[in-house]
């Protein structure tokens, strides 16, 4: 019984205790209430353990005297302990005493001795707490600069193939190989108004090209060109061409980027500003009678030349070796022909609106031996006005085929101005000089043709221009004359630019085909012997979408002038044509 009023005791105990313990924070303010709270619990505990053995409860313990806190928040509120400790009634939960052996705790010699009576003084009052840290105030935060911008993008980060400022490209990521796939289609309609025989109106497809071009490394370039619009050429004397419908196909080094350019193979030979303008990006639909006609009729060599200019274009040079035989025709002789060209941009430290103003000239000569035959000559839109093959009608009634072919020195030089003033407007003039001596030849055998005599054509031309830009500028199109190689120097998005562009030209050419004594004295009576004089008055029209597009429209009012055969048997000496293209060059 006194073993099981034991074990139960401390149970009893530890729940009154559990009961009566105060359950508070451990803030340092509310230490002296916990304290006191702790000093009643532990009374209690003596009565109960005095009921216990049978004796007298132990007196109240004095109050503690505590000094005011120096916080200002007001004491948690706390328990009044009782001014009496009552006998508490335990039956319920301790048993009756019986005379037995001490419980667990007595018998370990736990509260025998009778508590000492509390002295009626307080002890010394308990240090004041310091008061709590003052915090030092939030370090501002440091001031947030902006993200910097995005990197530049690199060769790695920009597209391998698409348009960049319009052009159309390929290209390997470390971009040593970069390919240009272009082309062109221009579709044409002429339309004549004359009282003479003049070409059929008609509509049709002057060029229609595929073209690439591009880089193998870092400084190989070339171009890839096929024209499918020209049709088989008639048989010429003494060879035929070799090459049917390559247009610009060659390879180029540029070891020095454009300051120096070897390039050889087939292009527009360096003579004149308008020869070396690509006819993409004409202001007219054809170039001019003193270039086209009279200058350069071949237009194409196939030879080596070597070409540059510096970045801030204050001077263009080119000079080359050709076959000079024309496009497509490999050398019909032993001889070849020296071409050159150059200006300079003699303002270039001036007003800015003149710094593309340039002035230069052009040179060609060569041998010829027993060569092709000279080119016809014609309008714009092809009326002839003087062909150098013709039939000479014997006494006999035998009729003899002759043509006019180059034998001997060729000597040509031309004179060039380019004046653009702020992109807007400007002028343009280019002088041409040539004299080119002729065989007059038997050709009833093509294979060996016969030389008859001896001639001469010698001449000089000139043409003006005057444009204006209504509607955006000339670097929609580019400089005139230059045609450099292809680059990406970064990668770009431009849209489209419209424009419009107005140009009136005057072309003047003036020549005279004459015969030595010995072709005079077989009286063959050539239709092109004496002066011929052409002025032809254009105007031009160009809508332009981007360099890639364009609507034109040319007017040409032809004065044939002169006392060749040719020109005396001509019912009108004006002739009108009205001429349209339609025209994407990629």
């Amino acid at each position: 019984m006194s073993r099981t009023r034991s074990m139960k005791t401390p149970f009893a105990l530890t729940l009154l205790v559990s009961a009566l313990m105060p359950v508070g924070a451990a803030n340092a303010q509310k230490l002296p209430q916990q304290i006191q709270e702790q000093d009643e619990a532990q009374a209690i505990l003596d009565a109960i353990h005095a009921q216990a053995r049978g004796e007298e409860p132990p007196p109240p313990r004095p109050k503690r005297v505590w000094p005011k806190h120096e916080s200002a928040a007001a004491p948690a509120p706390r328990r009044s302990p009782p001014t009496a400790l009552a006998k508490p009634d335990l039956s319920a939960v301790i048993l009756p005493y019986t005379a037995g052996p001490p419980p667990p705790d007595t018998a370990q010699g736990q509260d025998q001795a009778e508590p000492a009576p509390p002295s009626e003084a307080p002890g010394p009052p308990p240090a004041a707490e310091p008061p709590p840290p003052v915090e030092p105030p939030p370090t501002p935060p440091a001031p947030v600069e902006p993200p910097p911008p995005p990197p530049a993008p690199t060769a790695g980060d920009e597209p391998l193939a698409g348009f960049s400022n319009q052009t159309a490209f390929l290209r390997s990521p470390d971009n040593l190989f970069i390919l240009f796939p272009s082309g062109r289609v221009q579709a044409d309609g002429y339309f004549f108004k004359s009282s003479n025989t003049t070409p059929f109106n008609t509509l049709l497809l002057r060029r229609a090209r595929f073209e690439l071009t591009g880089w193998v490394g870092t400084f190989v370039y070339f171009s890839i060109a096929g024209d499918f619009a020209s049709g088989a050429p008639a048989g010429a004397a003494p060879i035929a061409q070799s090459n049917l419908n390559a247009t610009d196909d060659f390879v180029a080094l540029a070891p020095w980027k454009d300051l120096f350019i070897l390039q050889v193979g087939q292009f527009d030979a360096p003579f004149t500003l308008e020869n070396r303008t690509s006819d993409k990006y004409l202001d007219f639909m054809e170039k001019s009678i003193p270039v086209r006609a009279f200058g350069i009729p071949s237009g194409k060599e196939v030879g080596a030349m070597a070409h540059g200019t510096n970045p801030e274009r204050n001077f263009y040079y080119s000079l080359g070796v050709f076959d000079g035989d024309g496009q497509n025709f490999r050398n019909a002789d032993n001889q070849f022909d020296f071409i050159s060209r150059a200006w300079v941009a003699p303002l270039p430290g001036g007003v800015d609106e003149l710094k593309a103003v340039t002035l230069g000239g052009s040179y060609w000569t060569g041998d010829r031996n027993n060569s092709l035959v000279v080119a016809s000559q014609s309008t714009q839109a092809g009326f002839t006005f003087l062909k150098p093959s013709y039939t000479f009608t014997q006494a006999s009634g035998t009729k003899t085929p002759i043509e006019l072919h180059q034998m001997g020195r060729l000597q040509a030089f031309a004179a060039e101005l380019n004046a653009p003033v702020a992109h807007k407007w400007g002028l343009r003039f280019e002088f041409v000089w040539k004299k080119q001596p002729l065989s007059a030849m038997d050709v009833t055998s093509a294979t060996a043709p016969v030389v008859l005599g001896g001639a001469t054509l010698k001449g000089s031309a000139f043409y003006g221009e005057l444009w204006l830009w209504a509607i955006g500028d000339d670097r929609i199109i580019g400089e005139p004359g230059m045609q450099m190689p292809t680059r990406i120097g970064k990668f770009g998005v431009k849209a489209p630019v419209n424009g419009l562009q107005l140009a009136i030209k005057v072309d003047y050419l003036n020549e005279t085909m004459s015969e030595s004594s010995d072709t005079a004295a077989l009286m063959t009576k050539s239709p092109v012997t004496g002066t011929t004089k052409v002025d032809s008055y254009e105007l031009g029209v160009n809508y332009w979408h981007s360099k890639r597009f364009r609507l034109t429209f040319n007017y040409l009012l032809n004065h044939l002038g002169g006392d060749t055969s040719t020109i005396q048997k001509l019912k009108s000496r004006f002739e009108q044509e009205y001429l349209f293209r339609f025209a994407v060059a990629l």
